[in-house]
């Protein structure tokens, strides 16, 4: 289960369901991310046959099982009575798989809040730890992927910011996300043929390679490093959480070096790897 500041989910939204009961015409789940009613354990909802798939049905149970994690849409919610009416055929292979990261990804979310409420010391309940950390925290970015990298990466500035922070419990989790917390992150390069016939041109040449260089604020997951090869070649190299901004860096750096190449007539080109 993780925790949801709401009782029910809205409607529109996926979820991920645990089956408990399978009939002829309908399927009921427990929502386990979210409270319900008070007298509930959780939230609970059900799948009619006809929101089970597009095609007719002979046995409902060839499609679901008890005990089974699914991902479904919430079609209508009545939070006074505690209904929740949910599809499973509205709910095709991209948003299963991406609900399901999600889902993974806020189960680290508070595994982290759970390893701070463990750690000698640090006297605070995993609800306390949502109310002053997680809720707030997470309510800035929007999703809780992007929630536990920037903890990672701005750990100390994100929670600089927070109300009631000790400086114990502050020290504390972001020893724990530097040990929990490791972002994948992807590279490209290539080789730069770069030369300069004028008497100064190594000095042409250091500018060009360090204006490049400086394009971006260096991190732990985002980086622009040049090495030299023999001359002429460099070798340039682009880190980034995705590849997408890692093409827009290697752009602009050799933008900048191409803007040197004019101002200084020299010569330059770029192969990739």
């Amino acid at each position: 289960m993780v925790k949801s500041k709401s009782k029910f989910p809205r409607e529109g939204e996926f979820v991920v369901a645990k089956v408990t009961e399978v009939q002829k015409q309908y399927v009921y789940v427990d929502l386990i991310d979210f409270e319900g009613l008070d007298y509930d354990a959780s939230a609970r909802g059900m799948i009619h046959i006809s929101e089970i798939s597009s095609r007719w049905i002979k046995n409902i149970r060839n499609y679901v099982r008890i005990g089974q994690r699914i991902v479904l849409r919430v079609l209508r919610v009545d939070a006074d009575k505690g209904h929740v009416d949910l599809s499973l055929r509205r709910v095709n292979s991209a948003q299963k798989e991406n609900r399901i990261k999600e889902w993974k990804y806020a189960l680290k979310y508070e595994n982290l809040l759970q390893f701070l409420t463990e750690t000698e010391g640090i006297n605070i309940t995993l609800d306390k730890a949502y109310e002053l950390i997680g809720f707030p925290v997470r309510e800035i970015f929007d999703s809780y992927q992007e929630t536990i990298e920037n903890l990672k990466e701005n750990g100390v500035e994100l929670l600089s910011k927070l109300d009631g922070m000790t400086e114990d419990i502050k020290k504390a989790l972001l020893k724990i996300i530097e040990e929990n917390v490791s972002i994948s992150t992807v590279s490209i390069s290539g080789r730069v043929r770069l030369s300069f016939n004028s008497e100064n041109g190594i000095e042409q040449i250091k500018e060009s390679l360090l204006e490049a260089l400086k394009i971006i604020e260096e991190k732990e997951t985002r980086s622009i490093n040049i090495n030299y090869i023999a001359a002429p070649f460099y070798r340039l190299e682009i880190v980034s959480k995705d590849y997408l901004d890692a093409e827009n860096i290697l752009s602009d750096a050799l933008e900048i070096i191409e803007q040197k190449v004019e101002k200084y007539n020299g010569s330059f080109s770029f192969e990739r790897d």
